[in-house]
């Protein structure tokens, strides 16, 4: 693949530079190993647009290439071809201007805030990738580069696929020479350059199948710490689970994923027409269930600094979660009567009525006995521990460094055994 031009090299077309006396050049708005991508504005139609031109230094420019390809195909999921032309030896193709965010830097963001996708979301994101997906493959076209960067999230909720810059038609996709992608994205017949004739669509439903997991699980299927290191987990590892990730996750769902994943490429959906057709109808399967409880939380500690970063990790964990915060133990008794909750995180010293009076106060008197109970200590005492076994209470969680990793590992335990309760 070619590398992006250092920093030091000359964009392609200046800023108030006028192409072909018509598109006057506003702003260089992304750049990458093939070329640049500028808005501009049309001096005879008075609207924006952007520009697509390759890096000069290309022996084969592949604009001209995309452009015929995009053009071919009208569908609402890609970008509209508006013209090409050439403008001193360059050649560059008029797109539409899509006006919005790129799904990496939604998924950056979420993550950023400690959240990831609802189920629902991910396949209302998936769905219009897949259908833009089919409109590419009936022109003929291998995409090759499907990933979250690739992909916009614009006005009016449109999602658009982008950048076709590594397209190849299906006839010529098994006589590549040189290995084409992102590692991350990477089918393992693409990286061992062993793609089937014909066959260039399952490349690309492969590489839906690592977003699909990223998308449900917030994390790729496959990572390393360079692109061989990744290329030989694509290669050899096996295939993960994204309903071990998320128990939560439809199970025709994690199966189809795990399908996209195949290492086989005849293991997969042999058509993005097949893979959508099973979006949908679990999309369809998922509207009609009765929309799933959250996990419920009380946290109960008297100092409120504490029960601040407490509830932040749970929501971390769980970012649907229902969190409520008492102060103490008798605000969190009258909480638990109010309405039980799934979990409660109960710190073990507070004045007044300790974490065991607590305890012990709930199973005397019978109250919230399907509720998990785990105990906050900076130190528990050997007797407290005791006394707590003799009241059916084991977990204990550390206040310190490793506070957030103890609740993250609470929270999903809590959520597996509500899976397999439901299951059951």
């Amino acid at each position: 693949m070619q590398s992006v031009p250092p920093d030091d090299v000359r964009d392609i077309f200046e800023v108030g530079q006028v192409l072909s006396d018509t598109y006057e050049i506003r702003a260089v708005i992304g750049a990458g190993g093939m070329g640049q991508v500028f808005e501009a504005h049309d001096l005879l139609l008075h609207r924006k647009v952007a520009i697509k031109a390759a890096w000069p230094e290309l022996r084969d420019s592949p604009v001209r290439k995309e452009a015929q390809a995009l053009a071919a195909i009208r569908h609402p999921g890609l970008v509209q071809v508006y013209a090409a032309g050439t403008h001193d030896g360059v050649e560059y193709v008029v797109m539409e201007r899509v006006v919005g965010v790129s799904l990496d830097t939604h998924l950056e963001r979420r993550a950023s805030q400690g959240e990831r996708l609802e189920i629902t979301e991910a396949l209302d994101l998936l769905i219009p990738i897949t259908d833009a997906l089919v409109a590419v493959h009936g022109a003929g076209i291998a995409h090759r580069d499907i990933k979250p960067g690739n992909v916009m999230l614009a006005t009016g909720g449109r999602v658009v696929l982008m950048d076709l810059g590594l397209f190849l038609p299906e006839f010529d996709v098994a006589a590549q020479v040189t290995i084409a992608g992102s590692p991350q994205y990477m089918s393992p017949e693409a990286i061992t350059n062993s793609v089937e004739p014909g066959a260039g669509g399952l490349v690309d439903l492969y590489a839906l199948g690592v977003v699909a997991f990223e998308l449900l699980t917030g994390q790729p299927p496959f990572a390393g710490a360079t692109p061989e290191e990744v290329w030989d987990r694509h290669l050899y590892d096996p295939v993960p689970d994204p309903g071990a990730l998320r128990v939560e996750t439809p199970a025709e769902l994690s199966r189809l994923v795990t399908e996209l994943l195949s290492k086989d490429p005849g293991q997969r959906p042999q058509s993005a027409e097949a893979a959508l057709f099973r979006l949908r109808a679990i999309r369809a399967q998922v509207a009609t269930q009765p929309r799933e409880a959250q996990l419920s939380v009380l946290v109960v500690d008297d100092d409120k600094d504490l029960a601040k970063i407490l509830s932040f990790y749970v929501k971390k964990a769980a970012p649907s979660a229902e969190i409520r915060v008492a102060a103490n133990g008798e605000a969190a008794i009258a909480a638990i009567r109010e309405r039980e909750p799934h979990l409660l995180l109960l710190d073990l010293h507070m004045p007044k009525m300790s974490g065991v009076e607590v305890c012990m106060y709930l199973r005397g008197e019978g109250v919230a006995e399907h509720m998990s109970i785990a105990v906050v200590s900076a130190g528990a005492q050997e007797e407290d521990r005791s006394l707590l076994g003799t009241l059916g209470i084991h977990r204990f969680i550390q206040k310190g460094d490793g506070l957030a990793a103890a609740v993250a590992t609470l929270v999903k335990e809590e959520r597996a055994r509500r899976a397999g309760e439901r299951r059951g």
